[in-house]
């Protein structure tokens, strides 16, 4: 379970740990952006301090309806109580969490500032 809170902007925070080369650990609050379809949008200071390698490329159209190439890396966060591998593009000025890894999870904002944001892990059965 991962616990936020609603930032003075209404936006929906959480902190995540993420590892990046060698004994690199940070802990990076993120907004949560249910537009997002990707894992995680980290920008360029964050992804240097990881000292990450450039995974591949992808193609995205952006809000403004433009579309380029992004650079990704291959990122370990700690999710659900456990590593989990995501690919982070390196876009903009404010780290991201989008959809991609909010699946499989249930998503509950108390939306006013100082509001409570909690991420759960969904059971799946079988």
């Amino acid at each position: 379970m991962h616990y936020g809170i609603v930032n003075e902007h209404l936006e929906a925070t959480v902190g995540l740990n993420v590892l990046g080369a060698g004994d690199t650990n940070l802990t990076i609050d993120f907004v949560i952006d249910t537009g997002c379809t990707e894992e995680m949008i980290l920008p360029s200071d964050i992804i240097d301090r990881l000292q990450q390698t450039r995974s591949s490329d992808i193609m995205l159209t952006v809000a403004d309806g433009t579309t380029d190439a992004y650079a990704r890396y291959q990122i370990s966060v700690e999710w659900h109580g456990r590593p989990k591998e995501v690919l982070a593009i390196r876009m903009g000025t404010e780290p991201l969490l989008g959809m991609r890894l909010l699946r499989g999870s249930n998503l509950s904002v108390d939306a006013d500032p100082g509001g409570r944001v909690t991420i759960t892990e969904l059971r799946r059965e079988g």
